[in-house]
């Protein structure tokens, strides 16, 4: 009996240690800019709610020995699906919102403590005009690299006028006149980024 139950405990305790690796795999590395040290804060989506603009719900974890601050600046997603029939990619654009104890709160940065987990919502904005938009239905991942600074900051430059003209992030008529804004810069020059697929030939 002493040794069944042992043989019990050891595999569920196998399991146990087998669902923790696997809910730590889940966060991915923050991308670098070009030869910039890496950020010791990990991400992971949890889901995304909305159409051709929405939030993407997503925990951030500091893995570090010290706090950190965390950025939205840059971070774009791509949809899990196969490139040459996929929806519209997503970028991260203004201030992400944070759980406080006044309820949701819009922060351009935060502090994240050591071991620290924080639940965000990000206001993202589809980055492929020709593309069809994504659904809550879409999966997305965090790609692996940044959108180049110059787009970035040029996308934040025309974002955060066209907000501030009309009434800030969170007003309703601010979405399409920034995700107007992001496709008009995005569609300048057009820049690869992970996801890339046959509907990108013509760009």
């Amino acid at each position: 009996m002493r040794t069944t139950l042992s043989g019990i405990l050891a595999l569920v305790l196998s399991f146990m240690f087998v669902a923790v690796a696997h809910a730590d795999e889940d966060f991915a590395p923050l991308p670098t800019d070009g030869p910039a040290k890496a950020s010791g804060i990990k991400l992971r989506v949890v889901g995304y709610e909305g159409g051709t603009n929405g939030e993407l719900i997503v925990e951030i974890k500091n893995t570090g020995a010290k706090g950190e601050a965390f950025s939205a600046k840059g971070l774009y997603f791509v949809p899990g699906e196969q490139a040459d029939k996929a929806p519209q990619r997503v970028g991260a654009v203004g201030p992400y919102q944070v759980m406080t104890d006044k309820g949701w709160e819009r922060k351009d940065q935060l502090e994240v403590a050591p071991g620290k987990v924080v639940k965000l919502k990000l206001d993202v904005y589809c980055i492929d005009s020709h593309r069809a938009s994504p659904s809550s239905a879409t999966k997305f991942t965090m790609a692996k690299t940044k959108v180049p600074k110059d787009l970035t900051e040029a996308i934040s430059r025309a974002a955060d006028e066209k907000a501030q003209a009309n009434g800030g992030y969170a007003a309703p008529a601010s979405k399409s006149a920034v995700q107007g804004e992001v496709w008009k810069n995005r569609d300048k020059k057009w820049i690869k980024l992970d996801g890339e697929g046959k509907q990108e030939r013509s760009k």
